[in-house]
Parts: C-alpha cells; structure tokens; sequence
C-alpha cells in the first residue's frame, strides 16, 4: 500500500506515513475525480452512437461521424480526451472547461450541422465515388420516421456525469485536509506541475521521440475504432449506426464460437502453463547439483526462443500420421496399435477430438520453462534460516515444501495468474500455425476469425471485423479493470 499524498511505499498496518505525516488509517471522504473521468468515458462512448435512429431500419442512423462538418466530431473526443488527462493531473478546475467545450460542440454538431444522408453510389469521371444528401435534424424528426437516438442520451449522461464529478473533486468540504508543515512535505506536493516539468525538462526532451512514436503507432490508429459503426468503403465509408454490433449479437453463430474458444483455450492454456511452471521450479529448487541444475534449466528455457513457425513445422512433423511422425510410430511398433501401421494412426493435429490437447501440451512445452524464472526467483529469495529451523523441529521435505516454500510461492503465483488474466482475448499466432480446415470448429478464435473474415477471400468487411476487434478490445478492458482490482486485494496495489 502506498501514501496518497507522497507515494511511500507503507508498512502494512502503519497509521502514519513516516515521510510526510499523513493520516492513512481515517477513511474519511474519498477523491471523487474518478466520477468525471467515468462520466467523460461514457459520454466518449456516446460519440459513437447514433444519434438520430430510423425506427423502422436499424442501419439507417446518423451521429457525429457522418456530420457535414466531421472534424466535430474529433474536437469532441480531443475535449474528452483533455478532461481525462487534467483529471488524472489533478487539474479538476481545467478539466470544466474542457467538459464545457465538448457540450458546446454536441449542440452545434446537433442543431447547426447538417447530416449526410447516404443516397447511393454515382460513377465519375474519376471512378466511383458515395452520393450523399443533406438533411437537418428538426426535418428528420418531423415526419415520425425517425427518432433520437441511443447516443443522444448517453452523451448528455456522461457530460452530465463529468460535470458533477469535477464539482465534487474540487469542493474542499468533500477533501480531507493534509494539515501536514509544508517543509516535510515532498516536491510533488510542495511544488507546482509546471516546476516540476521545468526541472525535469531535460528529461522530457529524451522521452519525447518515444512519445511521438507511440502516440503515432499506437494512439492515432485508434481512430479507426469510428469504422466499426459504418459500413466500410474504400471511398467515404457511411455510418450505419450499431448494426454490426446487433448482427455480431443475433445472427453470427461463428462469432460466438471463437469466442468461446479463445476464452476456453486461452484460460485452460494459463492454468496448466502456470501449474506446470509452479512445478518444474520447484524440482529444480530442489537440485543441489549446481552444474546439473543449470543445464536443465538452460534445455527447458530453450523452446521459447523459437518462433511459432518453427515449433508448429516440428510438431506437424512429430504427430504426423505417416512412418515419419515419431509419436505414432511409437504407439504402432511398441504397442502393436494401428495394424503396426503408423500411417493408419492418430492425425493429432487434424482431428477435432485430438487438437485442443495437442495445443495446449504444445504450449506447455514452449512456454513452461521461460515461466519458471519469476518463480525460481522468489525461490531464491527465501532464508535458508527457515528451512533450517524446520529441520530442526523435525519437518521432513514434504513439509518443508508444504509450510515454507508454497506459501513463499503462493503471492508470485496469483500475481502472475492475473497479469496473464488480462491477457486472454491476445490469442492470434500459436491458433493460426496450427490450425487447419479440418479443425476450424475448434480452433478458431476472436483475432483468427477476424483475420480470415478480412482476408479469407470474397468481399471484406472491414467495418465489421473492425466492430469485432472493438467488442474484444472492449473485454480485454474489462479484463484488465477486473485484474486491477483483484491484484489490490492480493498484492496491496494495482497493475495499472
């Protein structure tokens, strides 16, 4: 557990923090600003909606992306944006005026700017190119065929929301006094942000070109998120509101399925993976034979240095159903099975019934060992002195592994379990390699269908693999909050 004012890291029932003096046992009123950040998240979401829905057609609808001037749209989200980031600086004051600006903009986008009406597809001189019409919102509101929709309601929510939790952030009445000298107080309190910023400015220059990169390779392609609400064109892509979203939900049963899958395969894979790390560690804490013991862990640390090609290329050739495939000649010379014919035997890879297990002892092979550091680590880090005093009062080896090593091991292990956890929709290159036609039924998952569905063959969707990868970016989210908050009831701190 950490200091809320100068992040000491706290002794775990301390009442005091013993660099800056502040109280960490009264609970008292808490900080609110996670309100606004919460309320600026929904009304981001709600930017994407639709605005204006057809009460008869689920794909006729209108929002901000398909406004005659579509660069609202992307001031409204920057305005979000900023009230997100001056919250998390503790700059609650600003934060209002960028909440306001975006408001501001929902209302002109709303009643000022005209929507663009899809009306077809025309031929130009320059090839073929989106029609649109332009329709104000009183006119489509006026005939009974349309409704405001979904998004209209959200967004006033969140600014809403936002509004209420800047105000309450910043009330002194609801914040609890510090009453703290200034003098023992560290820089992060005592000095402002831009002092600080100067201070470090150098530091700030260096970060500065990995900055742009990642905001370039990683932050500007998210703006793509917008062509999971439109049905995609090469030219001027034109929004359908959440039909993909409503097709995903009702009518694509191969949807589900990958779903299913990579929430199946990914979380078994975790389990057994982490199991058998927990294990092979503990055989090799157990080895005295230092030269031994290094080799060992030097041949099971290997396989993960290989790439994914090459280890699903070994395995094709291992589980082979032919005279070459060294398990089923195996099972066939040995056991007498198959006729004593191994081209008559198992097809590991190729058969539905065989594949799952095939992959997950093909991950535990891979990934076993490079898993086993972390916990080897902790290993280590347990006094001899214990196991000492344990040998005393007579405890053999099974006890000394039950009452000593495993509760060493046991908050390394739930760590581990759920950093991996939020990691179990980034399921993509050990599926693809390895899988094949004949077992598409349960091998495909989330990224793969999303991959065949785009480049598979026929006519793309890209706007509907674009909503997939939106839906599952969204559980991974989700997955990370969860994790977030388990790892502060095991660990006395988040991962984010």
């Amino acid at each position: 557990m950490q200091c809320k004012s100068c992040n000491t890291e706290l002794p775990k029932h301390a009442k005091v923090c013993p660099k800056c003096g502040t109280k960490v046992s009264d609970k008292g009123p808490q900080n609110l600003k996670v309100i606004a950040i919460a309320g600026a998240v929904i009304a981001f979401i709600g930017g994407l909606l639709p605005f204006v829905q057809n009460t008869g057609d689920i794909e006729i609808a209108y929002s901000f992306m398909n406004i005659q001037m579509s660069f609202f749209w992307y001031l409204y989200m920057i305005a979000l944006v900023a009230t997100i980031l001056l919250c998390v600086a503790k700059r609650e004051k600003l934060s209002i005026i960028t909440t306001a600006i975006a408001g501001v903009i929902f209302a002109v986008s709303m009643f000022v700017s005209p929507f663009l009406e899809y009306a077809g597809r025309q031929q130009v001189k320059g090839g073929v190119i989106n029609k649109y019409n332009n329709v104000m919102l009183g006119n489509l509101l006026s005939n009974g065929e349309y409704t405001l929709g979904l998004g209209f309601f959200v967004v006033i929510i969140g600014l809403v929301v936002a509004v209420i939790g800047v105000f309450f952030d910043i009330l002194k009445y609801f914040k609890k006094e510090i009453n703290v000298d200034a003098k023992y107080m560290t820089n992060s309190i005592n000095k402002s942000v831009w002092s600080m910023i100067y201070y470090y400015r150098w530091f700030y220059v260096m970060f500065l070109p990995a900055f742009i990169f990642v905001l370039i390779f990683n932050y500007w392609p998210m703006l793509g998120l917008r062509y999971a609400f439109t049905s995609y064109k090469i030219t001027n892509p034109y929004y359908i509101g959440i039909t993909h979203f409503y097709e995903m939900a009702t009518a694509d049963i191969y949807f589900w399925t990958a779903f299913k899958n990579t929430l199946y395969l990914s979380i078994i894979k975790l389990i057994l993976n982490t199991g058998a790390a927990v294990i092979i560690s503990l055989l090799l804490h157990e080895i005295s034979n230092i030269i031994f013991k290094k080799t060992v862990q030097t041949i099971i640390y290997l396989p993960h240095f290989m790439s994914w090609v090459v280890t699903a290329s070994l395995f094709r050739l291992i589980l082979a159903p032919s005279t070459s495939g060294m398990v089923n000649t195996f099972l066939a010379e040995v056991f007498g099975m198959f006729g004593g014919n191994p081209s008559n035997g198992i097809f590991f890879l190729g058969d539905p019934r065989y594949w799952v297990g095939s992959y997950f002892v093909i991950n535990v092979w891979k990934d076993t060992g490079w898993g086993t550091i972390l916990f080897l680590a902790t290993l280590s880090g347990i006094s001899p002195e214990l196991y000492e005093a344990a040998e005393i009062d007579g405890a053999n080896r099974f006890n000394k592994m039950r009452f000593i090593t495993l509760p060493a091991l046991t908050n390394t292990i739930i760590t581990v379990f759920i950093l991996n956890l939020a990691k179990v929709m980034n399921l993509f290159e050990s599926v693809f390699v390895l899988m094949n036609d004949a077992v598409y039924d349960v091998s495909n998952v989330l990224q793969t269908f999303v991959y065949y569905k785009t480049f598979g063959g026929g006519r793309p969707d890209y706007g509907y693999t674009t909503a997939v990868g939106l839906f599952r970016s969204v559980v991974s989210g989700l997955l990370v909050i969860i994790c977030n908050y388990a790892s502060k009831k095991v660990r006395g701190r988040g991962i984010v």
